[in-house]
């Protein structure tokens, strides 16, 4: 089985991308990115999150190399989130990330429950993590 470093590594080259470049769009050191592609550095979430945004795949492709994760290139954001961005004048790239998050923490909660994006409490939710977002 492919260790992290490895499917961030196999996923940079399929884009065609070099180190430095993936480390340029992830908000990384060229540096960090190595060591994490060779195994001799662990990833916080955080940032772990900001190169599967960079490399279009979710975090459970990085954790788990499951391929079916691969995203789409077109994003639809609830309006309720929308308007919550408007109002907290949040940037594109956070108010993915709000968006990633919550899809990640319900992936992993339940399989049997939908979940309705314009009913969700979004700003709930963003006092909660807001301090994970920059």
């Amino acid at each position: 089985m492919n260790t992290v470093g490895e499917r961030i590594k196999e996923r940079r080259q399929q884009m065609g991308w070099t180190q430095e470049q993936l480390a340029e769009k992830a908000g990384i050191s060229k540096g960090f990115l190595s060591d994490l592609e060779t195994g001799t550095r662990n990833v916080s979430a955080e940032y772990l999150l900001k190169i599967a945004q960079a490399l279009k795949v979710t975090l459970d492709f990085l954790m788990k190399g499951d391929s079916s994760k691969l995203k789409t290139s077109e994003v639809q954001i609830p309006a309720r989130l929308s308007d919550l961005a408007k109002q907290q004048h949040l940037s594109f790239a956070q108010t993915l990330m709000l968006l990633d998050m919550r899809l990640q923490i319900k992936a992993h909660r339940s399989n049997t429950q939908t979940d309705d994006l314009e009913k969700f409490d979004w700003e709930r939710f963003y006092e909660a993590v807001k301090q994970f977002l920059k």
